[in-house]
C-alpha cells in the first residue's frame, strides 16, 4: 500500500515514544511532520499539498500503530475498492447514523479498550480525530475555519457526504496514548458551536464524544454532570502510558486475534457526552 503519514506535533518526546516508535511506520512513503500550526485543519491541508501518496494517514502524535495495522488498513482499502471505490474518509473509531460505535483501540485517557474486531468497513457519519485516512484524489479537505484541534473529523465526514461520498470505520487496532481530562476545554466547545451553525440542517449529529444539537442540551447536561463527578471525586482521568509499545506487547488480549476476523456492534463505556 502506498501511503503517507501526516502529523501535527508539538512534542518531540511524545512523537518519538508513540507514532515514530510504531513498528510499521517505516513502510510509509513519507512521514510529514507539521510543527507550529495553530489548527489541525491548516496543518493537514498544508500536509496534503506536500504528500506524494493517494492514501493519506492523519495521525495524532500520541498514537501507536500496533503490528498488523498497515495490513488491516490495506485490507479495508481493497474491500472498498470493490464495494465503494469513491470512498473519501476512513477512521479507527466512528459513529453511524443510529448512534452505534465501531472501532477497535485502546484509549489511555479512558484506561480501557474500546470496541472489538469486526469484519468489513462500516459506514459512519462521524469519525474520531486520533487517526483519519483520506483518499487524496477524493478532493475532500479540512475546514480551516475550525480553530484548534477539535471536531475536524466530524466535519470532514460531513464534507464527504455533501460531495456524495462516504466515510467508514475500519478494524485496525492502535493505541491512543492520550492523557484524560476533567473537563473538555473551551476550544472544544467553540468548535462544537461552529459545527452546530455550519451543519444546522443536518442536526442532530452524534460524534464519538458529543452529540451536536440545535439547543445544545447535551453539552450543558454533560458539563453539569462532569462538574458534579469532579466535586464528588467520582472521576479520575487516565494518564499517558510511558511506553505504549511495551504495554501492547505485554497485553495478549490485544493480540488474541488478527485484524478483521469477527463482527459485532460496538459498545463504548467511556465518557461520551449524551
Amino acid at each position: 500500500m502506498n501511503w503517507s503519514v501526516i502529523c501535527a506535533t508539538n512534542s518531540e518526546k511524545v512523537l518519538k515514544s508513540c507514532l515514530l516508535s510504531s513498528p510499521e511506520i517505516h513502510s510509509a512513503a513519507e512521514v510529514i511532520l507539521q510543527r507550529g500550526f495553530r489548527s489541525a485543519a491548516t496543518a493537514y491541508n498544508a500536509g496534503i499539498e506536500k504528500a506524494k501518496a493517494d492514501i493519506l494517514v492523519f495521525a495524532h502524535h500520541d498514537v501507536y500503530f500496533a503490528e498488523g495495522w498497515v495490513a488491516a488498513v490495506e485490507q479495508a482499502v481493497q474491500t472498498l475498492s470493490k464495494q465503494d471505490p469513491q470512498w473519501a474518509v476512513l477512521g479507527i473509531w466512528g459513529v453511524d447514523r443510529a448512534g452505534v460505535r465501531f472501532g477497535h483501540l485502546y484509549c489511555a485517557g479512558l484506561m480501557q479498550r474500546l470496541g472489538q474486531l469486526f469484519d468489513a468497513p462500516r459506514e459512519v457519519r462521524s469519525l474520531d480525530e486520533a487517526v483519519l485516512i483520506v483518499r487524496k484524489s477524493s478532493g475532500v479537505r479540512f475546514d480551516e475555519s475550525l480553530p484548534g484541534f477539535h471536531m475536524y473529523g466530524t466535519d470532514i465526514c460531513q464534507e464527504a457526504n455533501r460531495r456524495g461520498m462516504k466515510a467508514y470505520a475500519i478494524s485496525s487496532f492502535c493505541i491512543h496514548n492520550t492523557n484524560g481530562y476533567n473537563m473538555l476545554p473551551w476550544d472544544f466547545w467553540k468548535c462544537y458551536l461552529i459545527m452546530r451553525r455550519k451543519w444546522r440542517r443536518q442536526l442532530p449529529i452524534t460524534t464519538p464524544c458529543a452529540k451536536i444539537t440545535f439547543w445544545c442540551r447535551p453539552m450543558i447536561v454533560w458539563n453539569v454532570k462532569q462538574a458534579l463527578n469532579i466535586l464528588l471525586k467520582r472521576h479520575k482521568p487516565g494518564r499517558r502510558l510511558p511506553d505504549p509499545k511495551r504495554f501492547y506487547q505485554e497485553n495478549s488480549l490485544f493480540q488474541a486475534a488478527g485484524p478483521a476476523q469477527c463482527g459485532g456492534i460496538i459498545e463504548r463505556k467511556g465518557e461520551t457526552v449524551p
